[in-house]
């Protein structure tokens, strides 16, 4: 085979999908099928790593307090001392008077008999990473290093179960994609087998008259690329239709949990990236079938 031939390689397939129009739309429709299950389930499993991945950073601030007859210079002090230290990213001072003034507007009665305010200064320490802060906690207790620090609460239980579950959901995800793979290349595979094997005749028919099998090949391959390239532009057009109404589902259901959280891999990605599945997924399903095929007849 030549480059000569393949204008006219590419013109016989195509002639062949529309001589065989009933078994190429039902080659067509399992790839597409096989595609939209095979990205809808990819895709959700890595928005739902991406969610849970996200979790931890909302957990990623330790609350310090100090006793209630600490000076003001002192906290100022902790602050700076805090700030410096290279886990942190900030430290914010809540002032024992706002919270007092807060407290005494949400619980009038309670701080009625209250002759002077009882709370002490606090200091939000955030993180740069929320997988740190059981770390710093523990750090921050000493009173050897921290003599100032009366209380510290993290949410360490918290930001620890929630790393364990982005993990385990990164692995299953995984899995799946491999498994949902395998799946929709066998499926692809024995799908384009039958239109192959539909069209056995006129394959012999080409032997017998000295075509190599690359020329015979060919057609079969393109074919193979069309029905994936095809299927894939349709599947993610599917899956993009339905993301987005389930987005706004979400969306409604104003969870503390979900939010804004971005992803790397927006709409257009996702399109090219099942077209390309698809059209990788077309081709090796022709050619195994093709080589298994070329062997029997």
């Amino acid at each position: 085979m030549n480059l000569n031939s393949i204008p006219f390689l590419i013109r016989e397939a195509f002639l062949n999908i529309r001589r065989n129009g009933l078994m190429s739309l039902a080659a067509l429709g399992t790839v597409t099928m096989a595609l939209a299950v095979f990205g809808a389930s990819v895709w959700s499993a890595y928005r739902l790593s991406e969610v849970a991945r996200m979790q931890p950073q909302k957990f990623n601030s330790i609350d310090v307090f100090l006793p209630s007859t600490a000076e003001r210079d002192t906290t100022l002090e902790l602050q700076t001392r805090l700030s410096q230290m290279p886990l942190v990213s900030r430290v914010k001072i809540y002032p024992k008077e706002v919270a007092w003034a807060q407290f005494q507007s949400q619980e009038p009665e309670m701080t009625e008999a209250l002759t002077e305010n009882p709370l002490p200064d606090k200091l939000e320490v955030e993180l740069k990473d929320a997988t740190n802060v059981s770390e710093l906690a523990r750090r921050l207790r000493r009173k050897t290093d921290f003599p100032d620090i009366e209380k510290v609460i993290d949410p360490g239980e918290e930001v620890r179960t929630l790393i364990g579950f982005a993990g385990l959901i990164r692995v299953i995800g995984f899995s799946v994609a491999l498994g949902l793979f395998a799946a929709t290349l066998f499926i692809v595979q024995n799908t384009i087998r039958l239109t192959v094997f539909a069209r056995r005749r006129e394959i012999r028919v080409m032997q017998l008259v000295g075509a190599t099998p690359g020329f015979i090949r060919m057609p079969l391959l393109l074919e193979g690329l069309f029905h994936g390239t095809v299927g894939g532009m349709i599947a993610a057009g599917v899956i993009l239709l339905c993301g987005r109404e389930v987005s706004k589902f979400v969306v409604s259901l104003k969870s503390p949990l979900i939010g804004d959280v971005p992803t790397l891999i927006g709409p257009a990605q996702v399109f090219f990236l099942l077209v390309a599945v698809g059209a990788f997924i077309g081709v090796t399903g022709s050619y195994l079938s093709m080589r298994r095929f070329l062997k029997q007849i």
